[in-house]
């Protein structure tokens, strides 16, 4: 399976549901979402599909990456050698890109190169991944962003409890009282027996992380705290795993296994939530789930559930899958939701197709 063309994309997808308010947004927190969009097309006759993002980035480093460093690279190269393939990008480009940039953008190559040994098998990705199960436990994880008030909350987030999904993940960060009243209201409306996770993408200090994770220990029975502090503090981590039953969640900012290894040798993480674009794609993820497993650690993947679904249906150790369909109007058939569990597509690879409309609509062009 010769690599014979390599076609690169940068997209620019609103969000259907913005995550910041008008302040944050005049701010620079940004309502789109970035997209690079890789299609390598093989002497086989099949072509791989691979995608990765950036939030709040325009992309176009993301994508001159991708076209002028690493497509030369995998050019005329053997797409089945995975392995060979991403040592070579790392030792290419190590001097500029040991994490970060680079290795986001070899991600979507990576994704793609899986996406091509399933369809060489004829099988879905999951399948070719070890076929744990048939669906996925998922919760709503783009319904409670911190601009929305409680009402507006309650009304986005409903629908994927009458959908049967597991529940809802719920940002905090902003102010600890206003976090308190908030969480104290959705307990109430949706009902003790709810899922909710919380979220406080690394706005506490360890002092209030303390404290409003006994708080959302004690009297919200949350399921877990993401994010509590920076991501840069283990140690932090680890004290707060101490002191705390509440599981603490985190990993979407981590960008190598040595950095999970961290984590985990102190006990500080107790769901492991990698994202496959801050892993060099699907190869690292899998070995870095290997590291939760070691440690009888539980998986959550972080977004693009349309890679998130083969994961977890794959591998027997990933407890959920986040539902945030950033990408889905990409898509002619995304991963749907059925009897409140996440579906993985049963064509080949990850079952993707491209809507060539939207790929058009949202092209942003080169300058």
């Amino acid at each position: 399976m010769r690599i014979e063309r390599i076609d690169c994309q940068l997209l620019k997808i609103p969000l259907s549901r913005p995550r910041a308010s008008l302040n944050e947004a005049a701010a620079g927190r940004l309502n789109q979402i970035s997209v690079l969009l890789v299609q390598l097309d093989v002497d086989a006759g099949l072509r791989g599909l691979g995608f990765a993002y950036a939030l709040q980035s325009s992309g176009r480093a993301l994508h001159a990456v991708a076209v002028d460093d690493i497509s030369p690279l995998l050019q005329g190269e053997d797409a089945r050698d995975h392995e060979r393939l991403g040592a070579k990008v790392y030792w290419s480009l190590q001097t500029v890109g040991r994490r970060g940039l680079v290795q986001q953008a070899y991600s979507a190559f990576d994704v793609a190169l899986w996406d091509l040994k399933a369809k060489a098998a004829n099988m879905p990705l999951y399948k070719l991944l070890g076929g744990a199960r048939e669906s996925t436990p998922v919760y709503g994880s783009d319904s409670a962003w911190l601009w929305m008030s409680t009402d507006q909350i309650i009304e986005a987030s409903q629908p994927y409890f009458d959908q049967g999904m597991m529940g809802i993940k719920v940002k905090v960060g902003a102010d600890p009282e206003a976090d308190a009243d908030r969480l104290t209201t959705l307990r109430e409306a949706f009902g003790d027996n709810a899922w909710l996770a919380v979220d406080a993408n690394e706005r506490y200090d360890y002092a209030t992380a303390l404290a409003m994770g006994r708080f959302f220990q004690e009297e919200i029975g949350a399921a877990w705290f993401e994010e509590p502090i920076s991501c840069e503090d283990v140690e932090g981590h680890a004290r707060l795993a101490s002191k705390l039953d509440l599981p603490i969640a985190a990993g979407e900012m981590l960008f190598g296994r040595d950095e999970f290894a961290a984590y985990l040798d102190r006990g500080a993480l107790d769901v492991v939530q990698p994202d496959v674009t801050r892993l060099g794609g699907v190869t690292g993820w899998l070995k870095t789930a290997a590291l939760a497993e070691q440690r009888h650690r539980p998986l959550s993947p972080h977004l693009l559930p349309e890679i998130g679904v083969h994961l977890a249906c794959g591998l027997p150790l990933v407890a959920s899958v986040e539902y945030m369909p950033w990408l889905y109007p990409l898509f002619t058939a995304p991963p749907q939701v059925q009897s409140g569990r996440l579906m993985p597509p049963s064509g080949p690879g990850l079952g993707l197709t491209v809507d060539p409309d939207a790929a058009a609509k949202y092209r942003v062009a080169e300058k």
